[in-house]
């Protein structure tokens, strides 16, 4: 791309006239349900679900959807609530939102496996979170939730280029960071960072958002940059990446994100993948179960 295409997209990410809005209850939804699950209370998150209305709408239409297997017509949410449990009814929830994020029409992506690996991302950085004792398991979620938005901008303003990078990145097997920075010069990483800026999100969740691959560069919460780093990786060697096999040889312990961790927690010396991997898999396996179920149900 020229200096002057790279230019022109940067004004256009920069205006937020070019870019979605993030759904209002998302991120008090993510920061209620970051709490221990024994201070929850169901009122409240019937409570934040119904402040949008549109939210409800399709929570209530995917509830009810015959892959979910309602006993029952499910008619408000606190129903919703009750039949689906607080977990399930979050991850419905939150990928209802991010899917009105997307622009309508073709891009290559398929988007269900977009917001999966998003949605897995943020699960295994709770639960990375969670083992290593961070302190915020619940902001390390809402961070790996949102870690790719930058695509989110890439195709609201530039789907064409987009697609050129996916294509290139499927077609050779290599990350999607790497087909952007070789066609585009820049990733969805720095894209990320404006539109998380156009949001007004937590100063360390847009540096999460911003330097996931780059981790080194992360200065006021590099641990929490590194855990998204680190499951984003899991996830993508874990099947849950963006619908390509990724042919890239990664030693993880030479991993920057997974190195900054391990000199700072026992509990990752020494860190047994294969373990962790497997202790996940049940994680990942149900994010494509409900990315499905509620893609189908939404269409």
């Amino acid at each position: 791309m020229t200096m002057a295409g790279t230019n022109l997209l940067f004004q256009k990410l920069e205006s937020a006239r070019e870019l979605p809005t993030i759904p209002a209850v998302l991120i008090p939804l993510l920061r209620y349900m970051g709490q221990p699950a024994e201070s929850l209370d169901v009122h409240q998150v019937v409570k934040l679900i119904s402040q949008d209305k549109s939210l409800a709408a399709r929570c209530l239409q995917v509830a009810n959807s015959p892959l979910f297997g309602a006993s029952h017509q499910v008619e408000t949410i606190q129903s919703a609530v009750v039949a689906l449990g607080l977990d399930r009814i979050q991850e419905i929830a939150i990928s209802c939102s991010l899917l009105r994020l997307l622009p309508g029409g073709s891009f290559g992506v398929n988007p269900s496996a977009l917001w999966a690996h998003s949605l897995a991302c943020a699960m295994v950085s709770r639960v990375f979170a969670s083992r290593i004792g961070f302190c915020d398991s619940g902001k390390a979620y809402a961070a790996g939730l949102l870690h790719d938005v930058g695509m989110v901008a890439l195709l609201w303003v530039s789907p064409h280029d987009f697609r050129r990078c996916f294509e290139y990145a499927r077609t050779a097997g290599i990350p999607l960071q790497e087909a952007e920075q070789r066609i585009l010069g820049f990733t969805h990483c720095e894209c990320g960072g404006i539109i998380a800026r156009n949001w007004h999100l937590p100063p360390d969740l847009v540096e999460a958002i911003c330097c996931h691959h780059s981790p080194k560069k992360a200065v006021s919460n590099p641990e929490l940059t590194c855990i998204v780093s680190v499951s984003d990786l899991l996830c993508r060697l874990g099947g849950l990446g963006y619908g390509y096999v990724e042919h890239k040889q990664t030693s993880f312990d030479e991993e920057p994100g997974f190195s900054f961790l391990a000199a700072r927690h026992r509990a990752l010396q020494p860190f047994d993948l294969a373990r962790f991997t497997f202790e996940t898999e049940g994680l990942l396996e149900e994010v494509r179960s409900v990315v499905k179920q509620v893609y189908g149900a939404t269409q």
